[in-house]
Formats: structure tokens, sequence, C-alpha cells
């Protein structure tokens, strides 16, 4: 968000081509007297300010002249509250607490929002009666902690995001390259809440981190510091999608199964770089005998149930073979559990039949493709889909590509590394998709020119790919 001072110059620009306003009417932010003496000097009419909040809409409306603001008592209880929560008499400073009367959708009670503020006694020379309050300080953006990249958490992101997923987060700290989140809750935090939590603050502060959750005793606070970390438990299963904490699991779970020649974990959420809220930990097992029984079956969804985002897959090696690029993957991106795949029976495919399989996804990821982006109504599409789908369809191509020249390279980031080294067409608009689409960078809005990018690129690049075969 541009500073005030910023804005007013920009605006200031315009003012030759626009009439001259009767007056101004700022909200959203603290108006020091030297923002509104510019903006009144720039438009050449009075200044006035609402207090507002996203959480109760507008709490009170300044009087002219006077720096101080008449409460809305129709659309809030307002109160200055010192240490403890107690309310204090006019003249004394304090911090704000807002009570929204109109807010049905999100009811809150005490709401203390940041802002310093104090009651002014005594009557107001327009007449106007009713409680009046003078604005101190506005609220600051509070960090919670810092990542290796420079980019702050903010403690009101932390506290959507915990709200979001039930979880009484009261404390986060880091050291080197881990963060640690304590939370008071009656539980330990559940795969999921674990899961997110960890994709969200990765995503914001470095896709290198660990980081960790901790149950703290002393039940649920509203409280949040960041003060000196303390030992980190870890439960049984792994509350973190990292390769060797699950394999180990998985290596238990699979251990004395006859028929298991081998399994591998696979996935974008095993990517520190990729991983996303959106991300699965792929387990394929590869056995010998029906893969469909009830036995694996049953097997299969126990396991699933144990970690977010798991999927295990269990296959035999025929069907693997019958998939070229899929065995590619395994054999390429595999972090080993139990067995070999080589010694199951998987073997890299011939560059034929990954040619053959080529054309024949190249064919069906065109027709998807042009479907979508020639939908009648573009601007009710999700440009986050659009950029998920280009990236899943452009680095396929991509992929297709260099394995048929021999180069066995399927990951994700290497892929569009070697392609972007390798000056291959649409290779940074499919990383910029592929960014988006995991939530590390902010998606467009629907229908505008850059979501439709997304779609065009990764269309240009599988036609690029049914050139080459």
């Amino acid at each position: 968000m541009p500073e005030p001072s910023c804005a007013v110059s920009r605006l200031g620009r315009w003012c030759g081509r626009l009439s001259p306003p009767r007056l101004v009417i700022l909200s959203g932010e603290h108006v020091t007297p030297g923002i509104r003496a510019r903006i009144a000097q720039t438009f050449g009419c009075p200044v006035t300010a609402l207090y507002t909040l996203a959480e109760s809409g507008i709490a009170g409306h300044e009087c002219d002249g006077t720096d101080t603001y008449h409460v809305d008592e129709a659309s809030a209880f307002l109160e200055v509250v010192g240490d403890g929560g107690l309310p204090l008499p006019a003249g004394v400073p304090g911090d704000i607490a807002v009570t929204p009367l109109a807010n049905y959708a999100m009811p809150l009670i005490r709401y203390v929002p940041g802002d310093k503020g104090i009651w002014v006694d005594g009557p107001c020379g327009c007449g106007r009666s009713g409680p009046r309050l003078r604005l101190l300080a506005a609220r600051s953006e509070r960090v919670v902690v810092t990542g290796p990249n420079g980019r702050d958490l903010r403690m009101i992101d932390l506290a959507k995001l915990c709200r979001q997923l039930d979880l009484g987060v009261t404390r986060v700290v880091r050291e080197g390259d881990e963060v640690v989140l304590e939370h008071r809750d009656e539980r330990p935090a559940s795969n999921v809440q674990r899961t997110v939590v960890t994709a969200a603050v990765r995503s914001l502060l470095g896709a290198d981190l660990t980081v960790r959750t901790r149950l703290v005793a002393g039940g649920p606070s509203a409280a949040m510091t960041h003060t000196a970390p303390a030992a980190v438990e870890r439960p049984g299963v792994p509350a973190l999608p990292t390769s060797e904490e699950i394999a180990t699991w998985a290596r238990k779970v699979l251990v004395g199964e006859r028929d298991v020649r081998a399994a591998v974990l696979t996935g974008s959420a095993l990517d520190p770089a990729s991983v996303s809220r959106f991300s699965d930990i792929d387990m394929t097992v590869v056995v010998v005998g029906d893969p469909y029984s009830e036995y694996w079956r049953s097997q299969a969804t126990a396991m699933n149930r144990n970690i977010a985002t798991l999927r295990v897959n269990v296959t035999q090696a025929e069907a693997v073979a019958r998939t070229p690029l899929v065995a590619c993957r395994l054999l390429s991106e595999r972090h080993p559990v139990v067995g070999s795949l080589e010694q199951a029976g998987v073997v890299w495919p011939t560059m034929e039949a990954l040619a053959a399989e080529g054309r024949f996804w190249a064919q069906t990821a065109e027709n998807i493709l042009w479907t979508r982006l020639t939908s009648a109504d573009r601007t009710r599409t999700d440009p986050l889909r659009d950029a998920w789908l280009a990236s899943r369809f452009g680095l396929d191509a991509l992929r297709y590509k260099f394995l048929c020249e021999g180069i066995r390279v399927t990951s994700a980031r290497s892929v569009l590394g070697l392609a972007t080294e390798s000056g291959v067409p649409h290779a940074t608009g499919i990383g910029h998709a592929f960014a988006v689409g995991r939530e590390h960078q902010p998606p467009p809005m629907a229908g505008t020119p850059e979501a439709d990018r997304f779609l065009l690129d990764a269309l240009s690049c599988v036609r690029w790919l049914w050139d080459f075969l």
C-alpha cells in the first residue's frame, strides 16, 4: 500500500483535469496534520476523516476543526481501556476497544485493534451531543517473525490463518532456519493444521525453512508473543511432509508385507521450494498380485488417514511400464522407502515409447487448455486454477521434450531451470504460472490478459512439443 504522501502526490498530478471537490473524506489510516494540510492545499477544499475498521465499518466521524471524533453509537460501542481492560475516564489515554453493533456475521466484543485514544470531556462547539474521542495513534503492523528472505510474517496474517484452522498459536520464534509455532489448545495440532500452516509460513518466509508446531500447557490464550524458543515435541506420525520422516514411518508400516516389491515417495510436498497447501505426497507401492484387492484398498486407506495430503498408490510393475512418463518420474524423483524399483521390474522406457505417449498426451492437453481458454465467460473462471493447470501441462510438455532427448530430468525445479537455461520458448511464463499456482505469488484478476497468459503460454508449450515429436 503506498504511503499517504505518495498517494497525494499522484492525485495532485490530476488536479488540473478534475473539477474542484467540495470536500475530501479520509478513512483507513491515522491522518497527521502534515498530510491533512497537504491534501487541503492540493485540492483546495476542506478535509475531514472517518474512524473506520474493517470489522465494524464507520465507528466515528471527525468534527470539523476540533481534531476529535463523534462516536457513531448506532454502529459501534467504543471504550478507552487501560491494563486489564478496565475503562478509563476522560482525559486518560489508553487502548481503544470496539464492540461492533451492526456486524452480525462476525460478532466481536471489546475488540482492541491497536489504536490509542482519549475521551474528550465537555460539549462540542458544533452543538452535537454524545461521546467524543481523540485519536492519538493508529494501529501498526506488528511483525511476529522475519524470514531469511527479509519478508515479514505479520501478526494479523498469522491470526487470520490460525483462526481459519482453529489453532490457538500464542508464540512464534525463529532460530536459524527453523520457525516454531507454539499453541495452546486442548489437543496437539492435527496433520491438516500442521501441513497448511507450514505451507503458508514457508511460502511467505522462505521455502527452505523448517516449521514446527508445539502444544504448550495452560489452555487457550489470545496472547501472542515472540520470545526464546523451547524444545519441540514431535508426534509419532510425522507432522511435516519431509521425505525422511515419512519414509521412516512408512517402512514401519510396510515391513513384513511379503507382496511388496518396492515403495517410493514422490510429489511436490517433498520439495520445500514447491510446497503449497495443495501439495500432495505420493507413495507408490509396487506389489505382486492384485493391487486392487480388498486388503490393499484397506491398507492404503489406513495410511492415507495418518498423514495429511498422503496418497498411496498400489500398482504392479507391468502397469507402471504402460505409463512411460510415470515410470520416468518414479525413477528420477523417488525417495526410497523399501526395496528397489529396478529389482521390482520398473525400468526406464524407450524414447520411442515416450514419444508415442507424448503425442497422445499433447492432443489431450491441447484440447483441455483450448476449451478452458475459450470458455464463454472468462471473468467467472478461477485464475489460481488456470495457473495450476498451465503449470501442470507446461511442465509435462517440458518433461516429454527433455526425456525424448535423453535428458533424465523430471522434478519441477530442475525442469524449469533447464528450460530457462536452454532458452525454451515460454519457459518464463510457465515458471510464473508455477509460482502463482502454488500460491507463492498472488494471482491476477479473473478475465484479465495476465490470467489468459497462463493458458496461452501452456498451450504454446504443448504445441511446441507437438512440433518436436
